[in-house]
């Protein structure tokens, strides 16, 4: 049965050389009876569809393959391996919670085998179940410790499960102890910039953009380049990313604020816009477009856009200091009374808004 990458970047393969336990042990399941469908001879009508099935999978026919599989089961339902490439047709078909009660079955009644556990982790992530996913994977290396492409799943489940230490240890392993590839430098990069390490992540960034000269690892490295504040080397590389990828939409967000940061609010209004028109109804194009429009003098067109990112604001973090920009630009503008409401506004969500405060006494309350 063939391989399956999900776009998450988690690996879902099937392995049917399933090991035995040993037989002292009292609550061992039964050794997997595994179909050789190679040899030669007559084969009964279950097994028959069992091979079809796992031919019609690695032909990349998934619907003729869960059709023959679920109908070997039915025909004989002790052939348990069947459960496992059954379980991986479905997650190919995108049937998550099916690919899942398959792969239970073969978890609970199948010797433990490490890419079983695999499969039904990168199921658990699909449908949503983000712990599930990373107890499989973590059993999964109890029983095969330091296995490159498991540790591999399980930087991807560590970095959406926001583990960003995980993903370090487990990229430094693979980094340390094989030849490194560029996307472990990219993830422990990304990890570490996470982490505020940001000599370490640009050292990484730079060692992977050296190896494969990607769009990503130009995005990354450009991130922690303006963490750094060193804007001309951000603004070269959200150069290089748009030059090989346009459609790279948080690239023109990032140049925008570098131009911001570089005082060039012209060239960095034309990246807001491209931003705001790709992205609509993302709080923070119009947030940052605000930020330029008011200093390169379109109060009018900042408040507007002010208002607008407090329109889509989720996060109360979000909205206070869209108002506070509300304030600065309706006081940029010789609006002292609307300035003063936006203020108090800002401060009735964060009390402690130390510039509100002050932009509060300089007004008069």
């Amino acid at each position: 049965m063939r391989c399956l990458a999900c776009c998450s970047g988690v690996m879902v393969a099937v392995l049917l050389a399933m090991p035995a336990l040993g037989a002292e042990d009292p609550a061992a399941p039964p050794a997997a009876i595994v179909p050789d469908c190679d040899a030669p001879g007559e084969r009964s009508e279950a097994i028959e569809l069992f091979c079809r099935g796992m031919r019609r999978g690695d032909e990349g026919d998934t619907d003729g393959a869960i059709a023959d599989l679920e109908r070997a089961l039915a025909l004989q339902p002790d052939l348990l391996v069947a459960q496992v490439p059954l379980g991986t047709a479905y997650y190919h078909a995108g049937q998550y919670e099916r690919a899942i009660a398959a792969l239970d079955i073969a978890v609970a009644q199948l010797p433990p085998n490490y890419m079983v556990l695999a499969n039904r982790s990168g199921a658990y992530l699909r449908s949503g179940n983000l712990a599930a996913a990373r107890a499989d994977i973590d059993r999964a290396l109890t029983l095969s410790p330091n296995d490159p492409q498991l540790l591999e799943n399980r930087v991807v489940i560590a970095r959406l499960a926001g583990d960003f230490q995980t993903v370090i240890d487990d990229a430094s392993w693979l980094i340390d102890h094989l030849p490194p590839k560029a996307s472990w430098l990219l993830d422990r990069g990304k990890a570490l910039g996470a982490e505020s390490r940001l000599e370490e992540s640009l050292m990484d960034l730079t060692r992977a953009a050296q190896m494969d000269p990607s769009a990503d690892t130009y995005y990354y490295r450009g991130v922690t380049y303006y963490f750094m504040a060193y804007y001309q080397a951000a603004l070269a590389d959200f150069n290089q990313v748009l030059t090989l990828d346009p459609a790279f939409e948080p690239a023109y967000l990032k140049r925008c604020s570098t131009q911001y940061q570089l005082k060039q609010f012209q060239a960095g209004l034309a990246d807001c816009d491209e931003y705001v028109a790709r992205r609509p109804d993302a709080f923070d194009g119009h947030y940052t477009r605000g930020i330029l429009r008011s200093r390169a003098g379109d109060q009018q067109g900042a408040l507007a856009d002010y208002r607008r990112a407090i329109e889509l604001a989720d996060d109360p973090a979000d909205a206070v200091n869209a108002w506070y920009g509300v304030g600065i630009t309706s006081e940029r503008a010789g609006d002292r009374k609307a300035a003063r409401e936006a203020y108090r506004q800002t401060l009735t969500i964060d009390p402690d808004y130390r510039l509100a405060q002050e932009a509060l006494k300089r007004l008069g309350k």
